[in-house]
């Protein structure tokens, strides 16, 4: 009898850079959403290889995972109506994200309290934006 992990397990990094945090925005289930940078684990891999993988290639990034910030369990999500595992890690990572033309996205650096106070940004995002800012200080 195989073991297997969750269903689509989603893995996101939270980048600060003094005052800013690095986020993603981009078209997700129809939607203009702000969210983490990060994406799905593949079958063969760990959580923080896909983390370092979804970073180079939404941002040519080259990050390293310090350490777990949340991992809720499967939870549905709204935007996509569907459920997801997300796992979320305090990265570092130093240089400018570029984005490849053929990535949907948009890495922008703006001041954590913005990014919440849109109102684009999913509850458990946040809940991890929260636990790495109060890391930081």
């Amino acid at each position: 009898m195989t073991q297997q992990g969750p269903k689509n397990l989603r893995v996101y990094g939270v980048l600060l850079r003094g005052c800013r945090v690095l986020i993603a925005a981009e078209e997700v289930g129809g939607r203009d959403v702000l969210k983490l940078p990060g994406g799905a684990v593949e079958a063969d891999e760990t959580p923080e290889q896909a983390l370092k993988r979804e970073f180079m290639e939404e941002g040519s990034l080259s990050i390293e995972p310090t350490r777990l910030l949340h991992a809720p369990g499967t939870l549905y999500s709204h935007w996509v109506h569907g459920l997801y595992s997300p796992m979320y890690y305090a990265v570092e990572g130093s240089g400018d994200p570029v984005t490849p033309a053929d990535e949907p996205v948009e890495l922008l650096f703006m001041r954590p309290e913005e990014a919440v106070a849109s109102g684009r940004m999913a509850r458990p995002e946040i809940v991890a934006l929260d636990r790495a800012l109060a890391a930081a200080r």
